[in-house]
């Protein structure tokens, strides 16, 4: 079985009550879980568009809907 770490990090009180409130999150670990998502999801991007890159032609592609 895998074993799990935990991470401690210090963040400045008002810093993550007003990024809470931007996200409109109630709990800490709600923010940190939805920090996570997104950064897996710009990762993921990244990773699609550099293995694309070069790989379309100019046809391959609708430019009106950019």
């Amino acid at each position: 079985m895998a074993t799990r770490k935990a991470v401690t990090v210090r963040i400045p009180a008002p810093r993550l009550r007003q990024l809470m409130r931007a996200r409109k999150v109630k709990s800490q670990s709600e923010l940190i879980n939805a920090l996570l998502e997104e950064e897996a999801e710009r990762l993921k991007s990244h990773r699609v568009l550099g293995e694309s890159q070069g790989k379309l032609k100019r046809t391959g592609f609708n430019d009106r809907l950019l």
